[in-house]
């Protein structure tokens, strides 16, 4: 059976409850993440990677893993991989991150917007209704969205090892979007906007060893 948006709003109705208030605990992350990005100190990249690691290893362990189908097991193991190489950014660190007000800082602070209020509105808007709504850190999609926004929020290259899995992740929202998911036009839009933005950066803005947003 393919993927449907009954099934997959069923499969929501039934995870929120049982891991609440793991969805509170999640947004108090990403807050710490956005706090350790704006008030730099000398572990917040280890921190931030840190909350990463654990997002994408949680949806790997507790969204993807107890479905029992082939395309849920490949999920689970390219959200462990992705969690992984965070873990590895703990032990030493492959990205500064800092807030600036240039036009990537602020398409990351957008991006990030939209993980923390836009999914759950759009999904509202839509009739995907707590406890069917999705939330950032506890769910795949807005997860992804929110570590794209972080990516663009930095004063050092992105290693590009590090986008593969969420872009193609993104790139997975166009299937969902086509069975009724409208919350991830804005993942599928957000994952390509980003990506080339961060490569554009990379390439022309950071040529030095590192570069300071203003």
């Amino acid at each position: 059976m393919g993927i449907t948006s009954a099934g997959l709003l069923a499969k929501f109705a039934r995870l929120n409850p049982a891991i609440w208030p793991m969805q509170v605990v999640a947004y108090l992350m990403v807050l710490a993440a956005l706090f350790l990005v704006a008030r730099k100190f000398k572990y917040s990249d280890r921190i931030v990677a840190a909350i990463l690691a654990f997002f994408w290893i949680w949806n790997a362990l507790v969204f993807f893993l107890p479905a029992t189908s082939a395309l849920s097991y490949i999920l689970a193991a390219a959200f462990i991989v992705q969690g992984i190489l965070f873990l590895v950014g703990v032990a030493k660190p492959s990205v500064a991150y800092r807030f600036g007000m240039d036009i990537f800082s602020l398409t990351g602070i957008v991006l990030i917007l939209y993980a923390l209020i836009g999914y759950p509105l759009v999904g509202y808007a839509i009739g995907h209704i707590y406890p069917r709504a999705v939330f950032v850190g506890t769910f795949p999609c807005p997860t992804a969205v929110v570590t794209f926004g972080l990516f663009l929020c930095t004063e050092s290259k992105v290693p590009k090892y590090l986008l593969v899995i969420p872009l193609l992740f993104a790139l997975f929202g166009i299937l969902l979007a086509s069975v009724g998911m409208g919350e991830d036009v804005g993942m599928v839009a957000g994952g390509l906007l980003a990506t080339a933005m961060i490569v554009y950066r990379d390439r022309t803005v950071m040529r030095g060893a590192a570069y300071h947003p203003v």
